[in-house]
C-alpha cells in the first residue's frame, strides 16, 4: 500500500527524524541542503493494439511496454521533467511503477492527486496520464525542490498517412497541366491555362494564394525547375530566371535545348529536340552535352520526373534520378541516375541506367503525370496508371521500386474523375493539387511529422 504522510510538517518531521537517527549512530555523517532530481524512468506498462483481420473484424490485443526503452530529461533550470520520444499509441500510463534518484541522498515524494497538500511516497504505482509534482528534499530535512513530470503518448499511429483538405482555390481550378514547388517555406504552384499561358501563384498555408506573374508560353509550368531557391524556365525558346517567380530576367536567348528536366545542388539538365541530355553549370549560360553510361535512346522524352537529395556517402555530392517514357525501353519507365560531385577532386560523374536483373518485377511503371520526390529517406513517384492514381516508393535510389500501403491518395481524390495533378514535399508535409477542381491537400506520415 502507499503511505501517506499529511502535509509538509509530516514530511519535515521524518526528515528530521532520519538526520538525527544518523548523527546519533554515526558523527561522521554528513547532511546536505543542496538536492536535485537526477534520473528518472518507468516499468513495464501495457499498451493496446488494434487489428483489422482479412475478414474487417476487429480485435484489440495486449502487449508489453518497457518503460527503460524511453529516456527521461530532466530540465533542472527548470525543474521539468519528460520524455522526449513519446510512448506509442495505446501506452496505458494510469498504473506505472516508476524509479527516481536524488542528488545527496535526498528523499522524493509525490504529490496526491486528489488532497492538495498531501505528499505521498511513490513505492506503488501512480497515474501519469496527466502531469505530477514530485517534490525532492535534502538530507539536512529543510529544504526541497519541485519538479514537475510530464509522461508524453503518442495520440496518432506512426505509420499513419493523414491528410487534410484547404478551401478550394478557385485561381488554380481552371489550369489544365500544373507542377509544384517548396521554396522557402512557400507554396508555388505553375499551371497551363486554356489560352497559352503559364499562370504563377503561391501560398504560405494552402488556403490563400497570391498572383505573382503571366507567362506567354502554356509549356513553361512543365519546363520549370528550381536550382538554389531560384526558378528557371523556357519561354518561347529562350531561358529565364527568377528569385521570386514574380520578376524575370533572361539568361540564355539562344538556348540549346528544348526542355528543362532537373536540376543539382549547381546543375542544370534539359534535353535537345533530338534527345541529347546536355548540363549546365553556370546558371544555364553555357550547355554541354552529358556522360552516359548507355545508349542515348533509352534517354526518358516524356512524361519526365526527377529529383536530387542529399548522397549519404559525402557531404560534397548528390543524387540525381530521373524517369519517364523512352522511345529505346519497352513496357516499363526508363530509370536514369548520377551522382553529382561537387568537390573540386570530385570526378565528373555518369549518368547510369537502371537496367533491370529481376525480368521488371520491381521496376517502375510507365506513369502518366508522374511526380518524384524525396521523402522519408526514399523516393516516390505519384502517377495515374491503367486510369487511377499510383505510388511507387524506392529505397535504394532508383534500383527496386514497390508500393508502400502507408502511402495513399486522399480517399476522395478521384471523385470526379482521374485528373493531372501537381505535388511537391518540403520534407515534412506533401502537398497535392488538382487540376480541374482546384482542390489542395496537405498531408503527412504522422512519424515523418514527429521527426520533423
Amino acid at each position: 500500500m502507499t503511505k501517506i504522510i499529511k502535509g509538509v510538517c509530516g514530511v519535515l518531521t521524518a526528515m528530521l527524524l532520519l538526520a538525527s537517527c544518523m548523527k546519533s549512530k554515526d558523527n561522521s555523517a554528513s547532511l546536505y541542503k543542496d538536492t536535485a532530481i537526477t534520473s528518472f524512468s518507468l516499468g513495464t506498462m501495457k499498451r493496446s493494439v488494434h487489428t483489422t483481420s482479412s475478414t474487417g473484424a476487429d480485435s484489440v490485443y495486449k502487449v508489453n511496454v518497457a518503460g527503460s526503452d524511453y529516456k527521461f530529461s530532466i530540465d533542472q533550470l527548470n525543474h521539468r521533467i519528460f520524455n522526449v520520444d513519446s510512448l506509442p499509441i495505446g501506452t496505458d500510463v494510469s498504473k506505472v511503477l516508476c524509479s527516481v534518484t536524488a542528488l545527496n541522498n535526498g528523499s522524493v515524494f509525490v504529490e496526491d492527486l486528489k488532497e492538495e497538500g498531501t505528499l505521498l511516497f511513490y513505492s506503488d504505482s501512480l497515474d501519469f496520464s496527466v502531469p505530477r509534482t514530485f517534490r525532492v528534499y535534502a538530507s539536512d530535512g529543510k529544504s526541497y525542490e519541485s519538479y514537475r513530470v510530464e509522461v508524453n503518448v503518442h495520440k496518432e499511429e506512426a505509420e499513419t498517412f493523414t491528410w487534410m483538405l484547404h478551401e478550394e482555390a478557385s485561381a488554380l481550378a481552371t489550369f489544365t497541366g500544373m507542377k509544384a514547388f517548396t521554396v522557402q517555406g512557400e507554396l508555388y504552384v505553375f499551371g497551363s491555362t486554356s489560352d497559352g499561358k503559364t499562370m504563377v501563384y503561391s501560398s504560405v498555408d494552402g488556403d490563400n494564394w497570391e498572383k505573382h506573374s503571366e507567362i506567354n508560353d502554356a509549356e513553361s509550368y512543365a519546363n520549370t525547375v528550381v536550382l538554389q531557391e531560384d526558378f528557371y524556365t523556357i519561354v518561347g525558346g529562350k531561358l529565364f530566371k527568377s528569385s521570386d517567380a514574380t520578376e524575370w530576367e533572361e539568361v540564355n536567348g539562344t538556348l540549346d535545348i528544348n526542355q528543362l528536366v532537373a536540376s543539382s545542388y549547381s546543375d542544370l539538365y534539359g534535353l535537345t529536340a533530338d534527345g541529347y541530355l546536355l548540363v549546365s553549370d553556370d546558371y544555364g549560360v553555357s550547355w554541354t552535352e552529358d556522360k552516359l553510361d548507355s545508349d542515348v535512346s533509352w534517354l526518358p522524352i516524356t512524361e519526365i520526373s526527377a529529383v536530387c537529395y542529399p548522397a549519404n556517402m559525402t557531404y560534397y555530392a548528390d543524387y540525381v534520378v530521373m524517369a519517364g517514357i523512352s522511345s529505346g525501353v519497352d513496357k516499363i519507365a526508363s530509370v536514369w541516375r548520377k551522382i553529382a560531385e561537387y568537390d573540386m577532386q570530385g570526378e565528373d560523374d555518369k549518368w547510369v541506367y537502371i537496367d533491370r536483373a529481376d525480368g521488371n518485377q520491381f521496376a517502375l511503371p510507365q506513369m502518366q503525370n508522374p511526380v518524384m520526390m524525396y521523402y522519408d529517406d526514399g523516393i516516390l513517384v505519384w502517377g495515374i496508371k491503367d486510369g487511377s492514381y499510383h505510388i511507387y516508393q524506392s529505397r535504394d535510389n532508383g534500383i527496386i521500386w514497390k508500393k508502400n500501403s502507408h502511402y495513399k491518395f486522399p480517399a476522395i481524390f478521384d471523385v470526379g474523375g482521374v485528373k493531372p495533378f501537381a505535388a511537391t514535399t518540403d520534407g515534412k508535409d506533401i502537398w497535392l493539387i488538382k487540376c480541374g477542381t482546384g482542390e489542395v491537400w496537405q498531408g503527412h506520415l504522422n512519424r515523418v511529422a514527429w521527426e520533423q
